[in-house]
Order: C-alpha cells, then sequence, then structure tokens
C-alpha cells in the first residue's frame, strides 16, 4: 500500500494492487446524490479485484457498499471490472476498512453470471414525447411531494390521485383475472415470522426492528424530562430501549403466512391488498425510486405447483395491460433478488437457474440524466417453501406451492412522470381525466 497527501488529481503510485489518496470533497458525489456529505472529507482507496466482474455484479457491489462499514461512503466499481475505489470517510480506521472491503468483495465476486435474461412480457408506450429528467425535483416543487429526507414522503394532488388510480387498476385487473379474496395486514411483523420467512439469512441489512422504553418509571421520567425543553429530540439510553421482537414489514407477503397455516389449498386461491412495507436502504435512499417507507399492491397465490405456474404466467397479462392503461414502456424479465453479500452467489445461482423471478422493469433517467431500468415489480415463485414453514397444504395434504406479484405503487407513479412528464395532454386520456 502507498499512501499520498497529494490533491492535486496526480495519479499515486501503486503497490500490491491497492493505493490511498487524499480526495477533494465532491468526488463520487455526483453518483451518489448521497445525504450529509458536506462534512466529510473523503480518501479514496484503489483495490484490484481477484477476478473481473460484469456489469450485474458491479451494480451489486456499488449498492450494497453502503453496508460494508460506518467509514465508507461507498465502493464503485472500475468501467473494466478488475478493480474498486473505495471512498472512506475521514478518520476511517484504513487497516479496518481495507479488512472489510476485502471480505466483502471476495464475497461478492463469487457470483457467477452468465445467465441468459429471458424478456417474458413487453410493452412499447404511444406517447411519443421525450422522458422528463429530475421528476423528483419537480414534483416537490409543485407542491406534489415532500420529501422528509429519511426515505419517507407524503404526496397530495396528481400524485396522490395518480397512486390511487394505479393501486385501483392493479386490483380492478386482479379481479377480472382471478377470482380474488380482498385482505389487509398490519404493518408490523413478527420476528420469528421473518425467521420463517428465511429473510434474517438473506437480507439481514434491510431489517428494521422495532424498539420502545423499558417498562420503568425511572426510564421513562428520564427520557421524559431529556425532552421536555430541549431543542433537539433525545433518545432514550440504548440499554432504556427494548426490543420485544416486531419488526417493520420488509414484504408484503410476509404477514399473510401465518393466517394459511392449517388450511387446505387442494382447490387454488388467490389473495390481494396493499401493503405497507419498510425496507432499510441506508445511502441508497433516492426521492420516489428508493424508500424506506413505500406500498405495494400485492397478489398472493397458493395451490398445487400447476395451478401457481398458472398464475404466475396470467399475471403477465395483467402487468402488460397495466402498462397500456397508463401508456408506458415497460418489460418483464428474468431477474434475481440483491441478497446479503456472504450468501449471494448461492442464492443468486439458484434463483437464476430455477428461473423463479421475474422483475417488471420500466425505463425511466437516473440522477445523471442517462437511461436505466427501474424494478417497478416483481413476479416470484416460491415453489413449497412457504407451505413447508408454515404448514398448509394442497391436493394428498403434501405442502402447497405458492407465488406471488407485488407492484410498488410510488415507483410506478415515479416512471409514469418520467415518461409523460407534467403535460397533461401528453397522458392518455382516462388516466388525465382522473388525475389532473
Amino acid at each position: 500500500m502507498c499512501v499520498s497527501t497529494d490533491v492535486d488529481g496526480g495519479a499515486p503510485s501503486t503497490e500490491h494492487g491497492l493505493c490511498l489518496r487524499d480526495l477533494p470533497y465532491g468526488v463520487g458525489h455526483e453518483r451518489t446524490g448521497g445525504m450529509n456529505q458536506h462534512n466529510h472529507k473523503f480518501k479514496e482507496i484503489i483495490v484490484a479485484l481477484s477476478r473481473g466482474v460484469d456489469p450485474e455484479v458491479a451494480g451489486d457491489i456499488e449498492k450494497q457498499s453502503v453496508f460494508v462499514s460506518q467509514s465508507i461512503e461507498r465502493i464503485y466499481v472500475e468501467p473494466d471490472g478488475k478493480a474498486v475505489r473505495i471512498i472512506t470517510r475521514d478518520g476511517a480506521d484504513l487497516v479496518e476498512v481495507e479488512a472489510k472491503a476485502k471480505r466483502f468483495l471476495e464475497a461478492m465476486v463469487r457470483q457467477v453470471g452468465g445467465f441468459e435474461i429471458k424478456v417474458s412480457m413487453a410493452c412499447k408506450r404511444r406517447d411519443s414525447g421525450p422522458y422528463h429528467y429530475g421528476v423528483n425535483d419537480e414534483l416537490i416543487k409543485r407542491g406534489w411531494m415532500y420529501d422528509y429526507g429519511k426515505g419517507q414522503v407524503a404526496y397530495s394532488g396528481p400524485v396522490l390521485k395518480l397512486a390511487r388510480l394505479i393501486n385501483d387498476k392493479v386490483g380492478e385487473l386482479y379481479k377480472s383475472a382471478f377470482n380474488v379474496n380482498e385482505a389487509h395486514f398490519p404493518a408490523m411483523v413478527d420476528a420469528d415470522t421473518l425467521r420463517k420467512c428465511g429473510y434474517f439469512d438473506s437480507h439481514p441489512n434491510s431489517v428494521s426492528f422495532i424498539g420502545n422504553v423499558v417498562e420503568d418509571f425511572d426510564a421513562i421520567e428520564e427520557f421524559r424530562r431529556a425532552n421536555s425543553c430541549s431543542e433537539d429530540a433525545l433518545l432514550p439510553q440504548r440499554e432504556h430501549v427494548h426490543m420485544d421482537g416486531m419488526c417493520l414489514n420488509p414484504a408484503a407477503c410476509f404477514p399473510c403466512y401465518p393466517t394459511l397455516t392449517g388450511m387446505d389449498f387442494s382447490t387454488g386461491q388467490c389473495f390481494t391488498w396493499q401493503g405497507r412495507v419498510f425496507r432499510y436502504e441506508s445511502r441508497n435512499i433516492d426521492g420516489l425510486e428508493r424508500l424506506y417507507e413505500f406500498n405495494v399492491r400485492e397478489l398472493m397465490f397458493v395451490g398445487d405447483e400447476n395451478f401457481v405456474r398458472s398464475v404466475r404466467t396470467n399475471a403477465l397479462t395483467v402487468v402488460e395491460e397495466l402498462a397500456q392503461f397508463f401508456d408506458i414502456d415497460c418489460q418483464v424479465q428474468t431477474a434475481t433478488d440483491p441478497f446479503f453479500a456472504t450468501i449471494s452467489a448461492a442464492k443468486k445461482f439458484w434463483q437464476a437457474s430455477q428461473e423463479v423471478k421475474s422483475e417488471i422493469n420500466i425505463p425511466v433517467l437516473g440522477n445523471d440524466g442517462q437511461m436505466k431500468q427501474l424494478a417497478c415489480g416483481s413476479i416470484n415463485l416460491h415453489g413449497n417453501f412457504f407451505g413447508k414453514r408454515f404448514v398448509f397444504s394442497a391436493a394428498n395434504g403434501e405442502p402447497a406451492h405458492s407465488g406471488c406479484v407485488g407492484l410498488g405503487i410510488e415507483r410506478w407513479v415515479f416512471a409514469a412522470f418520467t415518461q409523460h412528464g407534467f403535460d397533461p395532454m401528453r397522458w392518455p386520456e382516462a388516466v388525465r381525466n382522473k388525475i389532473f
């Protein structure tokens, strides 16, 4: 390793595939759109990867890099996929950062790529106008959205009307296509349910636990008095916070499974509802594109394998009809989930090889003005995993198969405004008359 304190842009020397240099504020800032960066001075470490990675793995590395260390601002993969730039915060223990980053990178580069991406549905919009750039800023400027800055947004006016219309329209399409049972589930879920669902094993970085002040008079009074005259909120001491095993729900379908225990699905059934979903995204938060708290219109189907696969196939028609109604470019293609680094390679390989997950991708413009595919929903097959874990059956008492379709309401809103802009006349008449 070599260290250079020069900030004039000169290329530092390298040794053993790693080098470090000081960076002035702003390096990497354009790519992250990050939060609270003005107080930080950054250093950059360059590390050679043990093997080159393709663009998909590179994207996973950059996205998950916010969970490697609190001392790391972001990790960027070089264009050739053979090295990374680690942006560290001022005061970081560089030895510790390097060690953690290398463990993370070694886990990520084990991912196997090369699987053929299969497109099962594609829809082309009729609107010939250009895509609109800077949708989040424009919505805020018009007073239709308020961004709290922590992955939560409030919205009103045409945004609220559009969100409701998307939810109502897909619910209407589900009712027409499937004999759905309407349902409602809470926004909180028991930790043991998430454990049974495999979420702690697959996505531990996204979990949000709920805590309360311990049932202790002195602890509660201390918390009350601390906040009685303070200008800013003061949190209780860590030892005074109790977690009783409740979490914010990170996937719309999870609260449904405990309610199916002991039930027989020899005749397949479908359920639908609007779920409130919470996923901790750290510094990946980005307006309507990536929220901590968001809404999902869910379709969940249970029965034998043939029934579940037939519903999955018919769901493609529903997605196509939805895209046509809102007149947006959209396609459904095979994909994998963003699993936590240490188990990502194995789980992604299984998902890709079995083709059990498809993403509903809608093209939008990113913060850099470049076109990108935004995953606005997914269509998933679970096999009999949940049937085994929560003990509900299909024919002959065998564990039932299940599957689900989740549509992210706020992402569909963002995509629609991106593709149609803010001139009402560019929107389909049936939509325009409802939201403007």
